[in-house]
């Protein structure tokens, strides 16, 4: 398979108006009093001149319109239905986009949350593949792209050889303006979010739950599993029944991610993308290499011996000036083995102000001194969860300083 470093922006999905026709699912016109039609349109996000990078939203009818399957969703017989870990919940969409500004320019294409695959079906897709009986009139029946259960063994036996790999399903859809001014639909991406732990807990037949059980999951099981749930699920999306066969018409960007074990203070990585252009099968697949380390720990030390030096040598001085004990932590984004990006918290005890402006300045500065000007820098400083400044650096420019009032 073919190797290469995923291009990483700051993909934050802008919220900006502007205006644009819309072509919607349902009805394509409306009357006016005067018995004229009219077009259906949709508010979307003005573009920054300066930020050619981000992606403006759609509002279709001039208001946000949700995913299909935002917010919790079960599988049946998997115990998890979405991302444990809230960090993974945020990779998950803006690695997503950021994957596939490769395939949709974010000069030319808007965004917005997925649409096509509707909550019952994501339901289904999760849970664990049972042989439809002949009589069952369940529309979702037999959809589940969980490996099923085995007969015999323990109920631990069953589930530890049997592990679900699916955990969740994000869908984007990337629209863009056709010769006539409209937005149409130009592509989907999906990324599959794919378990490193598989948890799992028997219920009795009072409803009452037993301990965790878990099976760890290897990269290459979740990438062969994840590879193949792929290809199933762009023949689901480019079935005819589906909105008429639209989606065989647009390219389909699939992309693997997996989590983080539970309670982890990093998100997982993205490991494997792959694109289905309009009208063909899914191409080949593409490595990402892609890591997250929190500083300070045992990880980031063996890993990333000069960082975890740098962020050591800036925790230390900083922490010179100051009597009470401030304690920075970081999480760094490597790809291609090298910090891209660099997320920064400083915790600090709020004693007056004129001591909180102190320690900003001085953690500004010492971040000037530690760390390398080719990297992208956020940070926080905050006093009992209030936050009191935020320091910026994008890769290359100067350091920008707010400290709020």
């Amino acid at each position: 398979m073919k190797r290469r470093m995923l291009a990483i922006g700051l993909a934050l999905l802008l919220v900006l108006s502007g205006c644009a026709d819309f072509l919607g699912t349902g009805e394509e016109t409306a009357e006016t009093e005067e018995g004229e039609q009219q077009q259906e349109t949709a508010d979307v996000g003005a573009p920054v001149p300066s930020l050619s990078e981000y992606y403006r939203n759609v509002f279709p009818n001039g208001e946000y319109e949700s995913g299909e399957v935002r917010g919790y969703t079960s599988g049946e017989g998997c115990y998890s239905g979405t991302a444990y870990n809230r960090l993974d919940l945020e990779r998950l969409e803006i690695g997503l986009s950021e994957l596939s500004s490769e395939t949709f320019s974010p000069e030319d294409y808007f965004i917005q949350e997925g649409q096509f695959i509707a909550s019952e079906e994501m339901n289904a897709w999760l849970a664990r593949y049972e042989e439809p009986d002949e009589d069952d009139e369940e529309e979702n029946a037999g959809l589940g792209l969980n490996p099923p259960l085995e007969d015999g063994g323990s109920f631990e036996e069953q589930h530890s050889n049997n592990p679900c790999v699916l955990s969740h399903i994000i869908e984007q859809n990337y629209h863009i303006e056709n010769d006539d001014g409209e937005l149409q639909l130009g592509g989907v991406a999906v990324a599959l979010s794919l378990n490193s732990i598989y948890y799992f807990r028997e219920q009795d037949e009072d409803g009452n739950y037993g301990p965790w059980y878990d099976e760890e999951i290897s990269e290459d099981e979740a990438l062969e599993a994840g590879e193949e749930m792929a290809e199933e699920i762009v023949n689901r999306l480019r079935s005819g029944e589906r909105e008429e066969g639209m989606l065989s018409d647009v390219p389909i960007v699939i992309s693997l991610f997996r989590e983080a074990p539970r309670n982890s203070t990093t998100p997982g990585e993205f490991i494997a993308t792959a694109t289905a252009e309009a009208g063909n099968d899914l191409g080949s697949w593409e490595t990402l290499n892609e890591e997250h380390y929190f500083f300070p720990s045992e990880g980031a030390l063996n890993n990333a011996p000069e960082d975890a030096e740098r962020f050591n040598q800036f925790t230390e001085a900083l922490n010179s000036y100051f009597s009470d004990h401030i304690g920075v932590t970081a999480r760094g984004h490597y790809q291609g083995n090298e910090l891209e990006r660099l997320t920064i918290e400083v915790p600090i005890r709020y004693n007056t102000k004129m001591e909180t402006i102190a320690v900003i300045q001085q953690a500004a500065s010492e971040l000037e001194e530690h760390f390398p000007t080719d990297i992208d820098v956020t940070m926080t400083v905050t006093t009992n969860d209030q936050t009191e400044a935020l320091i910026t650096r994008e890769s290359g420019e100067d350091l920008d300083v707010h400290i709020y009032e």
